[in-house]
């Protein structure tokens, strides 16, 4: 029998915005279903693969509702605090983004961004899975990664009579599976070897990133300390560590990689390839937000958030238009 749980999110929260905020809803077990205007996930309950179903119901002054269906967790107890508990994470909705809003309205390309809900980035609420996804990611691009991801969690438990649909595997039955099963079917190459290694590491316990979301709510806990576990992974660089470090609402180090200089190129250099210093020069203003800044520029200029501005009767943004001169000569 479903169960049905209902969470409260902020009266800007949009749950389309949100969950189209990057691709990780192209990557099982997560999904996005347009016509049903709903967000598909894939959990384990009481160690079976259930199906959770995400809809938002019309915002009102003071909130926003959103409706959850739960199917398959019958038999564990805790499925529902479990759930509501999760998706709090895995939407955002706990991040107080007023000061971000406030910035957005003193920048041209950004005023849109609180208007259409946006501005949360759509996450696990699993760092392990989160991580292991960075890993699948680097160094290659997006459509590769997300066949790599996806042959990865079919090796979770599928959910009954959908057996294409995988709940995310665990590091042991990663380990189980081995070298041959990521280099031979999910088409890992060298990330294979990181991938194994970071999976021991969290079985014998020598790290727990289970742990840092909750670490990363401490302001006494800074972002180089978190960074510091983050880069502690191997196959974890610079610009993975600061995308991940978004993940745990910190946005003050900005993920510089390919995708970013070309941005910046077009949009603040007037197509002349910035040097990694300029980019961080561009930024720098934006203080503890930087790398959202950078990420809701870049993401308002894809075809999913312009669909989301026509749905609301509104016009993309401006360009953003870069210095006069090169910042070098100033």
């Amino acid at each position: 029998m479903n169960q049905f749980v209902t969470l409260r999110g902020p009266s800007s929260f949009s749950l389309k915005a949100t969950a189209l905020s990057h691709g990780w809803h192209e990557c099982a077990p997560m999904g996005w279903c347009e016509g049903g205007r709903c967000l598909q996930l894939v959990e384990r309950f009481d160690g079976r693969a259930g199906r959770l179903t995400v809809r938002q119901a019309e915002s009102t002054g003071d909130g926003s509702e959103i409706a959850v269906t739960i199917e398959g967790a019958e038999g564990d107890p805790d499925a529902a605090a479990r759930v509501v508990a999760d998706l709090r994470v895995t939407l955002g909705l706990d991040h107080d983004l007023s000061e971000f809003y406030e910035l957005c309205a003193a920048h041209p390309a950004l005023r849109v961004v609180p208007r259409i809900g946006a501005g949360r980035i759509l996450r696990s609420a699993s760092m392990t899975e989160n991580i292991l996804k960075a890993l699948f990611a680097t160094n290659v691009n997006w459509t590769q990664a997300v066949k790599m991801i996806n042959r990865l969690c079919q090796l979770g438990p599928v959910v009954p009579h959908f057996r294409n649909l995988s709940a995310w595997p665990t590091p042991r039955e990663i380990l189980r599976a081995g070298r041959t099963y990521l280099v031979e079917v999910c088409r890992a190459g060298y990330r294979a070897d990181s991938i194994l290694r970071f999976c021991r590491e969290v079985c014998d316990g020598r790290i727990d990133p289970e742990g840092w979301t909750a670490l990363a709510r401490d302001p006494a806990v800074s972002s180089d300390e978190l960074l510091t576990l983050l880069r502690g992974i191997h196959g974890i660089g610079p610009s993975s560590a600061h995308y991940l470090l978004g993940f745990l609402g910190r946005h003050d180090r900005l993920s510089i990689d390919s995708a970013t200089v070309a941005h910046v190129a077009a949009t603040h250099t007037r197509g002349r390839r910035p040097t990694h210093r300029e980019i961080e020069r561009i930024y720098a203003p934006y203080g503890k937000w930087r790398n959202l800044v950078y990420w809701c520029e870049s993401w308002l200029t894809w075809g999913t958030a312009r669909e989301i501005l026509r749905e609301a009767g509104m016009e993309a943004p401006p360009p953003t238009r870069g210095p006069r001169r090169s910042p070098r000569r100033k």
